[in-house]
């Protein structure tokens, strides 16, 4: 009797109205899907497994932050672009070390941008690229991952302007911009003509162009280290260096190639270089 009462008690407070109510329907802010869609990309860039369908969100990801980017304006950017910026991802070329033998084993260790503001004139930004490595000897790569540390440093100087950056369609990419990869080439007006991201982005007429900070730069300087001499001659340091740059995004040593910022918050930063690709950025803290 006693059990046959609570199992009641227990069916009927399931049956309350208030669990058995309608479904609310909650409409997200466009800041909640402006966060949203940062922590999805910077999990599925920290996942390192880019495959065709992991580069084709990704980009289609950063596509859509750039049309929510919250300050398009360059005189937000004044105080929100200087900082150290932590390279996750980029849209162009990828090589991967599985495939391939290379002359020299190198790791990369890390690769980020320093951006400083400049006393006069204010829209003026000192660029470092830092890219830090580790050179093993061998021709297999060790389950050790030691060897020798070096770094190299691109310094350059950006000055900040307003701009625009229009949606080219496929064709128009393909004959002005040969080297641009298939995720640069793909529409974005076609792929937010679906229903699914027509209900999440409330954005009545898809714009054909989009307000970015513009980055014009200056001469650039490179500058090489290594902690210690690499065993052999100037030939197995020239081989290093060509591997580093084969793994890192062209865009990192050669500064002149971005020209425009694209989306930029608290955390996140996106960057256009020449041929359309984009580096994804996440801000670094000052313990890291």
């Amino acid at each position: 009797m006693i059990c046959t009462l609570i199992f009641r008690s227990c069916l009927n407070a399931l049956r309350h109205p208030f669990l058995c109510g309608p479904k609310w329907r909650v409409n997200p802010s466009i800041d909640l899907i402006r966060w949203s869609l940062g922590s999805t990309t910077v999990r599925i860039a920290e996942e390192y497994i880019y495959g065709q369908q992991q580069r084709s969100r990704l980009a289609h990801f950063v596509e859509l932050m750039e049309m929510l980017n919250p300050y398009p304006k360059p005189k937000h950017w004044l105080g929100l672009l200087p900082g150290k910026w932590r390279l996750l991802y980029c849209t162009g070329r990828h090589i991967g070390l599985t495939l391939r033998q290379p002359s020299v084993r190198v790791l990369i260790r890390e690769a980020y941008l320093t951006i400083s503001k400049v006393s006069k004139p204010n829209t003026t930004f000192s660029v470092a690229s830092h890219i830090s490595f580790t050179v093993m000897a061998g021709r297999d790569w060790a389950h050790d991952k030691s060897g020798v540390g070096g770094k190299l440093q691109v310094d350059s100087f950006f000055r900040l302007r307003a701009g625009r950056r229009l949606y080219l369609k496929e064709e128009t990419i393909s004959s002005k911009f040969p080297s641009a990869t298939p995720d640069a080439q793909a529409s974005v007006l076609k792929r937010l003509s679906s229903k699914k991201w027509r209900k999440a982005i409330p954005i009545n007429k898809i714009p054909s162009s989009l307000s970015v900070a513009k980055l014009v730069s200056d001469e650039i300087d490179v500058m090489m280290s290594l902690n210690e001499p690499l065993s052999g001659n100037m030939e197995v340091a020239q081989k290093a260096i060509q591997e580093v740059r084969t793994q890192i995004p062209p865009e990192m040593f050669d500064l002149s190639k971005i020209i425009c910022g694209t989306y930029l918050d608290s955390r996140l930063l996106v960057l256009r270089s020449v041929n359309g690709s984009a580096l994804f950025f996440h801000r670094c803290t000052n313990d890291s």
